[in-house]
């Protein structure tokens, strides 16, 4: 055994030798937090300097650029943005399993204009077999899902309500032009038929912002001065919708009580518009004869059609839907007049690419 003296001296330098230990440990871990700390502020500080990626959306009715955009917003012409490829393959899924005739031999049965009515008469009440609620019952059901439709005016119920597809999407699409170019209207909207209601247009103003969509309402009864005040942007036009006269070739004359469509986008400087965004009709059958402009290549693309049809004049009913359809055109709601006339029926159509419909056959 050392002596004291020795062994004092053995255990002060091994306590010192400890210390030592303990001390170069906690450098080495600080100096580690040190390393960890510049690390991170340097990844920081490159992340926060790289711009932020943006999604630019290109306006309904111009091309897409991207050639990576997705089908989906380019076969809507810019409307369905957001939506994947496969949600968008099962809505053409939908789209093509769906039938538009519960009879496709017999497309006018139950139809009172059909003349090959086979002992119809026989089956019983003629209202359940031969009526025009009896064949809106078997035919052109909605062939098309818009995820989130809302039922647009007042608190959503009773007469005068539109059903729109995606209202916050036109709200979007309006923003994104209005930065795009701060001269355009943002969103345009076509009431064809007032009766002095603008339930309609004050639920668009509500979902979709104040001063961000004009609306053009048309009626030939003296409604101006009902407007509400709360309803920016709106403009009377006193007159009716008829169907366009394709010869003829020069300007409107304004204060005639009716013009057709591409008469009616010319008075109002709209001929160079890409779109209108909701083109809502009720003008008391002068559907069946309009239809046909609503198509014309000389008026801006309406995108949404929202139109009360009434009764089903027999060949030019089908016509009337076949024509749509085959413009691109998609039912996405259908509702029928029950407290008025059930007779008398809503539809809401979107329209798309034709390209959509590729692998169906009307």
């Amino acid at each position: 055994q050392p002596p004291t003296t020795l062994r004092i001296i053995i255990m002060v330098n091994a306590n010192a030798s400890t210390a030592d230990s303990r001390r170069s440990g906690h450098t080495w871990i600080l100096y580690l937090l040190a390393l960890i700390c510049i690390q991170y502020c340097a990844y920081l500080s490159f992340i926060l300097s790289c711009p932020t990626p943006t999604l630019e959306i290109p306006a309904p009715g111009t091309p897409t650029p991207n050639a990576n955009a997705s089908v989906a917003s380019r076969q809507s012409f810019g409307f369905f943005y957001d939506i994947t490829e496969e949600h968008w393959n099962l809505l053409r899924q939908i789209y093509r399993d769906h039938a538009n005739h519960f009879s496709p031999e017999i497309p006018l049965l139950y139809n009172p204009h059909n003349e090959n009515r086979r002992g119809i008469e026989t089956w019983g009440d003629p209202e359940m077999f031969s009526s025009y609620k009896a064949w809106y019952q078997s035919n052109y059901e909605p062939n098309f899902s818009c995820q989130f439709e809302k039922r647009v005016g007042k608190n959503m119920n009773g007469d005068g309500p539109k059903w729109v597809c995606d209202p916050h999407r036109i709200r979007k699409l309006a923003a994104d032009r209005k930065a795009k170019d701060p001269n355009s209207p943002g969103c345009v909207v076509y009431s064809i038929g007032s009766g002095g209601s603008f339930i309609f247009e004050l639920g668009m103003q509500k979902e979709i912002g104040e001063g961000v969509c004009e609306y053009h309402i048309f009626d030939y009864g003296d409604y101006e001065k009902k407007i509400p005040k709360e309803l920016k942007r709106a403009y009377y036009h006193k007159w009716g919708l008829q169907k366009q006269d394709p010869n003829n070739v020069n300007d409107p004359i304004p204060g005639e009580a009716y013009y057709g469509l591409r008469d009616t986008t010319k008075l109002l400087g709209h001929e160079q518009l890409d779109i209108i965004d909701v083109f809502k009709i009720d003008c008391e059958n002068c559907e069946w004869e309009t239809y046909l402009d609503w198509l014309a290549d000389d008026v801006p693309l309406l995108h949404q059609l929202l139109v009360e049809v009434h009764g089903a004049p027999g060949q030019t009913a089908i016509d009337f839907f076949d024509s749509l359809e085959s413009a691109g055109y998609l039912r996405y709601h259908k509702e029928p007049n029950i407290q008025y006339n059930p007779g008398c029926i809503e539809y809401a159509f979107v329209r798309v690419e034709t390209s959509f419909m590729e692998g169906k056959t009307l």
